[in-house]
């Protein structure tokens, strides 16, 4: 009898963990289904319905959360550093109107402390790896943009967005249209860049992508649309 009670208790439990599982992940709070998930491995993750892990899970205050540490193995092809990272499927030239909008906050322990949030990633028209069209990061407290300014990986620059960011949420728009990129910043234009010059097909990427191998980095966004 009492071995039949503590295992009533014991499934009970387990019952209630898969329920909280459930309960937690992004998928019950965001629209995924144009994304998949790249962490540590590498792997990707498709199917994102109900999924939750270390690495990608909902907080109690409903915010989409990237945890990592920097210094776990199992980078994706032609990276240095690992990430917890969402991938948007679907590929677009800069000819057509794109846009990218979030709302986040960055906590983090890095050494150094640099974590990129959002992407725009180039990729070749066969498929391959082409270099980011930009990055937006926090940057030893400051929000950050790293711009293309050639085709060639090494060919960027570094424009400040809003200094001190601090642990609190910043509300960011990127637009591209008609080849411009465009940037706003909690509702106010921080940058406007003409575009011609890119040649690659391009997709959007949000989360947690440290530039570095060590600390531990958190993600936490509360909006996330792309289209």
């Amino acid at each position: 009898m009492k071995t039949t009670i503590l295992f009533a208790i014991a499934l009970a439990l387990t019952c209630a963990l898969v329920v909280d599982a459930v309960a937690a992940a992004p998928s019950t709070a965001f629209d995924l289904h144009d994304w998949k998930l790249q962490i540590p491995g590498p792997r990707d993750i498709k199917a994102l319905e109900n999924y939750s892990s270390e690495y990608f899970n909902l907080n109690a205050a409903g915010e989409m959360c990237f945890d990592l540490n920097a210094a776990e193995k199992g980078t994706t092809p032609n990276a240095k550093y690992v990430r917890s990272e969402l991938r948007h499927l679907p590929n677009w030239k800069t000819s057509s109107r794109h846009q990218l909008s979030a709302e986040l906050r960055v906590i983090s322990a890095l050494k150094p402390d640099k974590v990129t949030v959002l992407q725009i990633h180039g990729i070749t028209e066969k498929g391959g790896d082409a270099p980011p069209l930009l990055r937006i990061a926090e940057n030893h407290g400051d929000l950050v943009a790293v711009i293309q300014t050639g085709n060639a990986r090494r060919e960027n620059e570094t424009i400040v967005l809003q200094k001190g960011l601090g642990t609190r949420f910043v509300k960011i728009d990127v637009t591209v249209e008609a080849e411009r990129l465009s940037i706003r910043v909690n509702g106010e234009q921080q940058l406007s860049r003409g575009l011609a010059f890119w040649k690659f097909p391009n997709y959007f990427k949000a989360g947690c992508y440290p530039q570095a191998t060590a600390g531990t980095p958190q993600v936490m966004f509360r909006k996330l649309t792309a289209n």
